[in-house]
């Protein structure tokens, strides 16, 4: 009996906190930020509402159908306090959004010229069905009387083109109502795709926010709800500008953005950010790792990966695959306890194991996955900003900014015969230019597409302007000679490399060739002579010279052409066992 009576009393606890629940004031408020991050949003909502004094409850309605629910939370002002938040779903019966009113009365309006387009149509081919007939008799009856004698050929032509004009007049009404039709029908295409998008958007089912607050005073209060969505994200995209009279570029920093959360941002203050939003906070732990020895294995499993390899062929890019992943993992944090683990141990017992080149890969790969997907920076938008939820994309520019530039042109002509403009612009301003797609355009003409890489404040960067025709270079073997000496083979090259300029002004140019290189000492390679010296740039000399880069600093002087043009001469040598043929070695990556 006992037992009954706690139940009932609690069953009717529980409905009149449903009831009191449901009289509990509703709000919507107005989002005032947006955070996009890469593939979510953080929406913050903005409410102001008169709360009682004391304990209340509120509802906050409409929240999006992507919203993560466990990413709910809520801060109050003056003199309110969040006591809790949590989240429901309640089915709705219908979409009443002005905007789903509108769509849907457009596209009864063009079914409705739909059908007023097939009556037309079915009336203009009944009248030139009407029309042949008459046509029939009136041709026949014209033969008759013409056999008679009662009519004259003229009488006969005139009633012949007078009805040839009425058949192509019949033609052409039939056709222009075919045309309009096939406008209407891809009218009526594009309204239900947009239809469709909304209602993608859209939801039998409301998602509210259920807020408990206590209130001081019973004033006035505000409010900020906040939420991750899902279906946001944004991309980095530049136009260069560059203007080499004035050795200048201008950096426009833009992004792409697009969201589909199902709701729409109107009229916010809107951020972009790398930072990646995580659900868990607490850290993960490390512990120990415990390590023994074993045998090595046969020959025929050596290639075989150990029990934490991730299955990948190559040393090199298992610890690629587990950079990435351990990127991905860290996000959720203790979540991740098993996983970053395993992956810890898996880089480690890599790192055990490499030697010479293969480490100095590994450290490479560390360095370009830190650079990429290591850095975290925000941009806020200046003003304030509205963007649909749509599948359509939007432009906003992040920021613009004019860089002094060395422009040098780059002469390759072992690769190809165009010449192309470069410049050296230096990041003086207090953005990090994130790696994205580029729109290069020079004097005002767009001249190519390009990627930029991670580009951090103080750091210098190379762009690529495009082709200048204006310069041309030709490259020739001159001259081979072989000797045999010993028993080594010695073969001799001469090559020329002649550029012309048809400017009537200089131009300064870099030019780029190659010696054959070889890290073996089964193969002796030597520079004899150039004409004109190489360059003195140190880093070149500390780094690509080394690998047999040759590489030559001029100055094209105006109208260098014909018989003027500017010659460059090399000599090398090769020598090597007369036993044995030179062959190109493996690509190394």
């Amino acid at each position: 009996m006992k037992k009954r009576l706690l139940i009932s009393i609690a069953f009717l606890a529980l409905i009149n906190s449903c009831f009191a629940l449901e009289d509990a004031p509703k709000a919507i408020g107005s989002i005032s930020n947006v955070v996009v991050y890469r593939g979510q949003a953080l929406v913050t909502r903005k409410i102001k509402l008169d709360l009682p004094k004391g304990g209340s409850e509120l509802i906050v309605q409409k929240l999006p159908n992507k919203i993560v629910p466990e990413s709910l939370y809520a801060q109050a002002f003056d003199n309110v306090t969040i006591l809790s938040v949590r989240y429901r779903q309640q089915a709705v019966e219908e979409d009443i959004r002005e905007e789903v009113k509108q769509l849907e009365a457009q596209i009864e309006e063009v079914k409705n010229r739909q059908y007023q387009a097939k009556r037309d149509k079915d009336i203009a081919i009944w009248l030139f069905r009407h029309f042949k007939q008459q046509w029939k008799l009136s041709v026949d009856a014209a033969n008759a009387n013409l056999n008679r004698g009662v009519l004259e050929s003229k009488q006969v032509e005139e009633l012949t083109n007078h009805l040839e004009e009425k058949a192509i007049q019949w033609h052409e009404k039939t056709v222009e109502i075919e045309f309009h039709q096939k406008e209407l029908e891809k009218e009526l295409e594009l309204l239900n795709r947009k239809r469709e998008e909304l209602a993608a958007s859209s939801s039998p089912t409301e998602r509210q926010a259920i807020l408990f607050v206590s209130s001081e005073d019973g004033k006035e209060a505000t409010i900020e709800l906040s939420y991750l969505v899902n279906g946001a994200n944004w991309l980095p995209q530049y136009n260069l500008r560059a203007t080499p009279e004035k050795s200048s570029v201008l950096i426009e920093y833009n992004a792409v953005v697009n969201q589909t959360s199902g709701e729409d941002w109107d009229s916010v203050r809107l951020s972009l950010s790398t930072a990646e939003p995580t659900m868990v906070a607490a850290a993960p732990s490390l512990g120990p790792m415990t390590v023994t020895l074993t045998q090595p294995q046969p020959p025929e499993k050596a290639q075989q990966q150990d029990a934490f390899s991730l299955g990948m062929a190559g040393e090199v890019d298992d610890f690629k695959k587990l950079l990435k992943a351990r990127r991905k993992q860290a996000r959720r944090g203790k979540a991740a306890q098993v996983q970053l683990d395993r992956i810890a141990a898996s880089n480690q017992m890599l790192e055990f194991k490499a030697r010479g080149r293969e480490l100095e890969k590994m450290k490479q790969q560390s360095i370009e996955i830190a650079r990429t997907e290591g850095v975290s920076v925000t941009y806020g938008l200046p003003g304030k900003l509205t963007l649909p939820s749509r599948s359509d994309q939007q432009l906003l520019t992040i920021t613009s900014t004019t860089s002094e530039a060395g422009f040098t042109l780059i002469a390759t002509p072992l690769l190809t015969d165009y010449v192309y403009l470069q410049a050296e612009l230096l990041n003086d301003g207090d953005t990090v230019l994130l790696p994205g797609q580029a729109s290069m355009f020079r004097n005002g003409e767009f001249v190519g597409k390009s990627q930029l890489p991670l580009v951090t404040v103080g750091e210098k960067f190379t762009a690529g302007f495009g082709i200048d025709s204006q310069i041309q270079v030709t490259r020739e073997l001159e001259d081979k000679k072989t000797i045999i000496q010993g028993g080594n083979r010695i073969d001799t090259y001469h090559y020329r490399i002649a550029l012309s300029n048809y400017k009537n002004t200089s131009a300064g140019l870099q030019l780029l060739d190659r010696l054959p290189y070889s890290d073996k000492d089964l193969i002796k390679i030597e520079l004899l002579k150039t004409e004109p010296e190489l360059s003195k740039d140190a880093e070149y000399l500390r780094t690509a010279r080394k690998k047999g880069i040759l590489r030559w600093d001029m100055n094209l002087m105006p109208n260098t052409i014909g018989e003027n043009v500017t010659v460059v001469t090399y000599s090398f040598t090769m020598e090597y066992d007369k036993n044995m043929q030179i062959k190109t070695a493996p690509a190394q990556r």
